[in-house]
């Protein structure tokens, strides 16, 4: 926990100093439809606890100046070496739901915190060998999860989002082995871009027409 406690505080800094010397104007879209790439690790018991990758896609939906709803697919891998050297990927698909405080919307540099709930549905292997599924053995559960991320506008259709998350299923079997101890935790970086359908404005004009 404490590496993910130290690159959470740096992550926070950094987009404090970055945002204060953004000045621009933008709007953000009232939905926004986005894809991401990111880098996985995972803390379990496993002897080693290599990087991964993972893709996912989302939708938003901004409720004011602030707040927006954000509901989320994708895929990761993760992968390691256990006690016996053996290669170990686990591949968890997702979907969550949360939402997202921006703290300079209106700006073009946007840090923010986000929050979710979801599902997750794995399948570690061993040396890419069938699924462990014997047993009492569990292949989805609950998950949680936040991080900090931050919003390039580009335009009022475009941003590029970067983002660093922490969480962990609630359970202990991501990576095929229940050892008694604490969840499995995952982290991850990533790195997207949005495109927003309507901005404020757009939505505001629709509205107007429609309750005349």
């Amino acid at each position: 926990m404490k590496r993910y406690s130290n690159s959470t505080i740096f992550t926070i800094v950094f987009l404090v100093i970055l945002a204060s010397s953004a000045d621009a104007q933008v709007g953000r879209g009232k939905f926004g439809f986005g894809l991401s790439v990111a880098g996985t690790r995972l803390q379990s018991d496993l002897k080693t606890d290599d990087f991964g990758l993972g893709a996912s896609a989302d939708l938003s939906y901004v409720l004011g100046n602030n707040w927006a709803l954000v509901a989320k697919v994708g895929v990761n891998n993760y992968n390691g070496k256990n006690t016996s050297n053996q290669s170990v990927l686990s591949t968890v698909f997702y979907g969550n739901v949360g939402v997202s405080y921006d703290f300079l919307p209106a700006k073009q540099i946007d840090p923010f915190l986000f929050g979710a709930v979801g599902l997750g549905f794995y399948t570690p292997r061993i040396d890419n060998g069938a699924a462990l599924t014997s047993g009492k053995y569990q292949m989805w559960d609950m998950s949680v999860s936040g991080g900090v991320g931050l919003d390039y506008y580009i335009d009022e259709s475009w941003s590029v989002i970067f983002a660093g998350q922490a969480g962990m299923l609630l359970n202990d079997q991501i990576d095929g082995y229940k050892a008694g101890g604490s969840n499995d935790i995952f982290g991850q970086v990533s790195i997207g871009i949005r495109y927003y359908l309507f901005d404020r404005s757009a939505v505001q004009r629709i509205v107007d027409k429609l309750i005349r």
